[in-house]
């Protein structure tokens, strides 16, 4: 690791009792978490279309 004096050769400044932002943008995050799940959703609905589909026809075979 590279060690040495904060501030001097390009080094960051150590700021005490600051606190740091987050990098986080919640309303996208919240956004994008909204969009994942209604695609698990529409998904799942294939899911269990498929599986009523396929047992319909096992049904009709007998």
């Amino acid at each position: 690791p590279d060690q040495g004096v904060p501030g001097i050769s390009g080094r960051g400044v150590i700021k005490p009792e600051t606190l740091e932002m987050s990098n986080v943008d919640l309303s996208q995050e919240f956004v994008e978490m909204i969009i994942t799940q209604r695609g698990f959703q529409a998904n799942s609905r294939v899911i269990t279309t498929s599986d009523q589909i396929l047992e319909e026809l096992v049904n009709l075979r007998r």
